[in-house]
């Protein structure tokens, strides 16, 4: 390896640019504090003065009270000679409450001289207004003190010595400089100036034929072990370069086969350094998750996942190679675009090298997105089969207990008004059984209506009649019913009905049916001696129905499915009170099937409240103008 004869030039001219760089660096570095200190320096003084200024009008305030007061000339021409004495007040006049002036001096002084630079620190001058109290009275003002003070002496004296200053400063620098200069000169470049020289003729293309450098040929330690150094990579280079002559072309084609496999395979390879960056990964990966290698360079697996990685699947992980164990079939998802997620699934080894210290990590990696995909449909249609079985069998359950009672009643009184002797019994006796068996009619018919609604509304085969509906006029209706039952148990009903006169255009059907059966359930599951209270009111375009009562409530677990179908406020439907358990169920399909909401709020011992919201105006708007009429 040959150089040309201005290498030594050009070092030279480094060493040339490195000296004014010093020099100028050192007296701008230099020269920007020394002004900054000025500056501050200055503003400080200034406002030393300006507060000396403040304490020599204090210290006259009160003599200036009493010459106001006695309104006496020579008393306050006296406090305005004193204060002019200090240097940097030009004015000063004394005034009564009356605004009145008793005395007002003022002095001015000569313009600035001109200056070695254009001025930069101007004089300002600072006002101050102390109001004077009677000495007699204190509290009552009797007229003011006017002050004005000017920074002209320090702005007149502040040029030269800022030159004074600056100009001792540089000189100090450029000695600072000069040193810096010999003594990198001397001690740095000098030796680089023969180090380089002697490495001058080394050519590491043909090592057997360069000259190797001599320590002995530099004064200093330093230099001596470079020189030696650079013998004994010479001496290396020598003997590896016949190794590497032996070893370029097996290495060339190893490389190129594991870069065939690499690009052809569907899986793809990885290797992470020892501190977890991911340091390669082949092609296969970009490809496969549309990612771009440097996206992946340097980040950890972690870093790499959309996931949490603080879940225990991750903690894991990082526990197997904080050991240095082998990994098998990880899996965690990727977002290879906004809003798409791919599952991969990868394994790791660790690897070390000849002196058996860890290096890092390699492995493969592979796409099992639809792995994923078929294994959560798979568990959906078997949680959808699960649930569907656990309906059935609740439904069975629940009709079989219902139906039965009832059944039984009918059976067994009509079978006792089929008996020989029935003739002779009271007519009392046989209207009672006749009841009973009405009774039991009346609570099937119910039944079977009740699952005959649900079934309707969620089939989506509910007919929707819309029509004005009184507000006021339903929630009566829907009382009435459930007032008896009530009377009985000694529950009280209140009502509070803000538009007892307005109108909503609905489906009364519908309407009723949602009222009723939550009355029903507010009046069952209260206890004797309750209460019950119904409220409706606007919101703006939407109608609020809230009943609340004073019942059992329900646990905050029931919550969440006390409106499935065939579900109890009990724990066991069995136990619950009578009915199928749809009637929540039907008031939150109505209030949806209306384009309303549902919601219940409960605590045990606490009573529920459930609140349904409907729109005022339903689907079918041809009845609007008629209720705003109304209104």
């Amino acid at each position: 390896m040959s150089t040309s004869p201005t290498r030594s030039s050009t070092v030279k001219s480094v060493s040339g640019h490195q000296a004014r760089l010093v020099i100028i660096v050192a007296t701008l570095l230099g020269l920007t504090i020394g002004i900054g200190e000025s500056v501050l320096e200055y503003f400080g003084l200034r406002s030393d003065l300006f507060e000396t200024t403040e304490k020599a009008a204090q210290a006259f305030e009160q003599t200036a009270s009493v010459a106001v007061v006695s309104r006496d000339p020579e008393l306050a021409a006296q406090i305005a000679t004193g204060l002019l004495h200090f240097e940097a007040i030009i004015s000063v006049e004394l005034t009564d409450q009356t605004g009145a002036t008793i005395i007002s001096e003022q002095r001015t002084f000569p313009p600035l001289e001109d200056h070695w630079y254009p001025e930069l620190f101007p004089p300002v001058t600072h006002a101050l207004e102390l109001e004077l109290s009677d000495p007699a009275t204190p509290g009552i003002t009797v007229g003011s003190l006017r002050i004005t003070a000017s920074s002209w002496q320090i702005s007149e004296e502040w040029p030269n010595r800022l030159a004074v200053a600056l100009l001792a400063m540089a000189a100090g620098i450029a000695a600072l400089a000069a040193i810096l200069f010999y003594i990198s000169e001397r001690f740095v470049t000098r030796p680089l100036l023969q180090l380089a020289a002697a490495y001058r003729h080394l050519n590491a293309d043909d090592p057997k034929q360069s000259p190797l450098p001599e320590p002995d040929d530099f004064d200093f330690l330093e230099y001596r072990e470079i020189a030696a150094s650079g013998a004994r990579l010479m001496r290396d280079i020598t003997r590896n370069s016949e190794v590497r002559d032996l070893t370029a072309s097996e290495l060339f084609r190893s490389q190129k086969r594991f870069q065939d496999f690499a690009e052809i395979s569907s899986d793809w390879f990885w290797e992470t350094d020892r501190d977890g960056g991911i340091s390669y990964i082949s092609a296969s990966f970009t490809k496969t998750l549309n990612k771009r290698s440097g996206e992946i360079y340097g980040r950890t697996l972690a870093e790499t996942s959309s996931e949490d990685t603080q879940t225990p699947k991750w903690r894991g992980l990082n526990d197997v190679i904080e050991q240095r164990r082998q990994f098998r079939d990880f899996r965690y998802d990727i977002e290879s675009q906004p809003g798409v997620r791919k599952t991969v699934s990868i394994n790791g080894r660790p690897f070390y090298d000849e002196a058996g210290t860890f290096i890092g990590y390699r492995g493969t990696g592979a796409d099992v997105t639809n792995e994923r995909l078929i294994a959560e449909a798979r568990n959906e249609a078997l949680q959808r089969a699960e649930h569907a079985n656990r309906t059935k069998s609740e439904f069975l359950a629940t009709m079989s207990h219902e139906f039965r009672t009832p059944l039984n009643a009918i059976i067994g009184f009509s079978s006792l008004l089929a008996m020989p002797n029935t003739r002779d019994m009271a007519v009392e006796r046989l209207a009672d059984y006749s009841g009973a068996i009405q009774q039991s009619g009346q609570h099937m018919l119910e039944l079977v209506n009740d699952i005959l609604d649900i079934s309707a509304i969620e089939a989506g085969k509910r007919i929707l009649t819309l029509e004005e509906v009184g507000i006021g006029a339903i929630f009566t209706h829907c009382i009435s019913q459930v007032d008896g039952q009530a009377r009985n148990k000694a529950i009280t009903i209140s009502t509070s009905v803000e538009m007892a006169s307005d109108l909503m255009i609905t489906d009364e059907r519908s309407i009723r049916q949602i009222l009723l059966n939550l009355l029903s359930n507010a009046v069952k599951f209260t206890p004797d001696g309750g209460a019950i209270r119904c409220l409706a009111e606007a919101d703006g375009s939407e109608i609020v129905f809230r009943i609340e009562d004073s019942g059992v409530g329900i646990s905050k677990d029931r919550l969440p499915t006390i409106a499935e179908p065939f579900s109890h406020s009990s724990i066991h439907p069995h136990v619950a009170k009578e009915g199928t358990g749809l009637g929540l169920s039907i008031v939150r399909s109505l209030a949806q099937f209306l384009g309303g909401s549902f919601m219940i709020e409960s605590e045990p011992g606490a009573g529920t409240s459930v609140t349904v919201i409907l729109p005022r105006v339903g689907q079918d708007t041809s009845l609007a103008q008629d209720i705003d009429a109304a209104d």
